[in-house]
């Protein structure tokens, strides 16, 4: 049965009436939900544009979108936002500015920073956090930060014709770090190295590379087919001479090496987030959907991997560890303070200690340290929070007690 109660909702204008009128009729569809919801947005490039522009066309009420790159003309074969921007511009505040045109009716923060230096506050705020990501760090960072707020996380990624999508549920199923990724080994060497003996075959050529940038101050030109012969020829010589069975390196093995950047297409990009945008619109009407009343679908537990050659999906069970070092049963505890920023921060701290019954040693305190920040520092636990310059909802780590306990305090200001 459609949903008609958005058509005499007085939240809406009739000019928004008419513009969603087709997704009003949707059976279990709450444009009013969607409205009052916050999606915070984490790297704006092939997902992130894809996933910011579905969440805006269907009107979600507010985007906190969040990336430190800027726009680069190879963006552009997947990256529609960007078609007409200035290369140099900001990713996020670009985007934020084509997406407001495209539908004036909701809201769309934009921060140029590293996710690690986003408003504590804003994490609280978002309802769900969508993660376009490239960096095993970052998605470390952004699921550390789901797991200290509760709230859940849609990952996703894309390697050549295939992607993945994943949604984590907070102590429901596996976080990122209950099974973490493995990092590639990375094929880079330092230049203090070179002129010593490549490891690998691989070396070969970024010992080419280092030395054309050596010889012409400049890096190498993957356009003019001159320099990437020049840095082949160079590699070869040392490949023949270091591993004599291995084949000459191709000019296509050269650029894959000189200019590294995944292979993708907007094709698989487009898939992978509309995915991660259907289940956000679904977990968004769960969240505010009342106990008792019938939800919008079901929701995604498994890690979902597509294969774009085949055409086929495949999914797996990602259950928590119980060792997880974030999510598992001996994680370090999280506490949630409501404080005035003019308390001291030894006060905080030895107050807690007591109540848990944690150990200080006279003489020497605990150690406190702000990590929700790129730069992780040590505080002076005689400041209070104002003078150490916490935030709301600022999250710290407090470690050195008797017994190697170490806890997260979560900071609320009142």
């Amino acid at each position: 049965m459609s949903n008609v109660s958005d058509f005499t909702s007085e939240e809406f204008t009739d000019e928004e009436k008419r513009r969603f009128d087709r997704q009003f009729r949707l059976p279990g569809w709450k444009q009013e939900t969607l409205k009052r919801s916050t999606v915070l947005i984490v790297g704006i490039g092939g997902l992130g544009v894809e996933v910011a522009k579905n969440l805006a066309m269907v009107s979600v009420g507010k985007l906190i979108l969040v990336d430190l790159d800027t726009v680069e003309y190879s963006n552009l074969n997947r990256q529609v936002l960007f078609i007409g921007a200035p290369e140099g511009v900001s990713k996020a505040e670009f985007a934020a500015k084509r997406l407001r045109e495209m539908n004036p009716f909701i809201s769309i923060e934009a921060y140029n920073c590293a996710l690690q230096n986003l408003p504590p506050r804003l994490y609280q705020e978002a309802d769900l956090f969508i993660a376009g990501l490239d960096s095993i760090e970052a998605r470390s960072e952004l699921n550390r930060r789901a797991v200290h707020n509760h709230k859940p996380l849609i990952d996703a990624g894309t390697a050549a014709y295939n992607g993945h999508v994943y949604c984590m549920f907070p102590f429901s199923n596996a976080c990122l770090e209950c099974d973490p990724l493995t990092e590639r080994e990375q094929d880079q060497l330092g230049a203090c190295t070179l002129v010593g003996v490549p490891r690998k075959p691989a070396h070969c050529i970024l010992k080419g590379q280092l030395q054309f940038e050596q010889d012409h101050g400049r890096p190498v030109d993957i356009l003019k087919p001159k320099e990437i012969s020049a840095v082949r020829e160079y590699a070869n010589t040392l490949l023949k001479a270091y591993f004599p069975e291995s084949q000459p390196f191709s000019t296509d093995q050269v650029i894959q090496i000189v200019d590294n950047h995944e292979a993708t297409v907007i094709t698989i990009n487009c898939v992978m987030a509309s995915l991660q945008s259907q289940e956000a619109v679904k977990i968004l009407h769960h969240i505010h959907t009342p106990k008792n009343e019938k939800k919008l679908g079901s929701l995604q537990l498994n890690y979902v991997i597509y294969n774009g050659l085949t055409g086929k999906f495949y999914e797996m069970e990602k259950p928590r560890n119980s060792n997880c070092t974030m999510c598992g049963n001996t994680r370090a505890p999280l506490y949630r303070i409501k404080v005035k920023p003019n308390f001291l921060l030894k006060k905080i701290v030895t107050k807690l200690a007591q109540e848990k019954k944690y150990l200080i040693d006279p003489d020497f305190p605990p150690s406190i340290f702000r990590i929700d920040t790129s730069e992780v520092n040590e505080i002076d636990w005689k400041l209070n929070l104002s003078e150490a310059k916490l935030r709301n909802y600022e999250t710290i780590l407090v470690t050195g007690f008797e017994d190697g306990t170490q806890i997260y305090l979560s900071l609320k200001f009142i």
